[in-house]
């Protein structure tokens, strides 16, 4: 399950909650102050590599990828507009 972070409209109270993914806010109360108005945060993400992910290690990242440019597809490989990447 998802961990959601919540800040209280009242007291500023930051908190984390365990819950299903698009769970909404029935039921939640603040743990400081028990308000019922809150709002839902930004969560930040991070993996194990993701502090390897410099500026620079970006130019070594896209040496390593497949060139597409041959018509097999990816931006400009003739596959725009298809839905293809969702874009």
């Amino acid at each position: 399950m998802p961990i959601y972070e919540y800040k209280c409209d009242s007291c500023n109270e930051t908190f984390s909650m365990m819950q299903r993914m698009g769970a909404g806010m029935d039921g939640l109360s603040c743990p400081a102050c028990k308000g019922v108005s809150l709002t839902k945060l930004l969560s930040v993400t991070t993996t194990p590599e993701s502090s390897k992910a410099l500026p620079s290690s970006f130019e070594s990242a896209a040496a390593k990828m497949p060139n597409l440019s041959g018509g097999g597809g990816g931006c400009g490989g003739g596959m725009c507009g298809s839905g293809m990447c969702g874009m």
